[in-house]
């Protein structure tokens, strides 16, 4: 099994951000920092990214 190049890093009490392990940063998307997410977003991000599908990940109606 291969490393995995996304990884979740608690912040503050209740937010996470989404770390890219390949360039050591919190991960950026379209200009945005996936920082300060819930548990829920985070981890759903998390998995979209080490699973390659990062052109889809705005395509979630319960992200709009």
């Amino acid at each position: 099994m291969t490393a995995q190049r996304y990884s979740l890093c608690k912040n503050l009490n209740i937010f996470w951000t989404v770390f890219d392990n390949v360039i050591g940063k919190p991960a950026v998307i379209d200009g945005f920092v996936m920082d300060m997410l819930t548990a829920e977003e985070a981890d759903t991000l998390v998995n979209l990214l080490n699973r390659g599908h990062q052109a889809s990940l705005w395509c979630f109606p319960e992200w709009l």
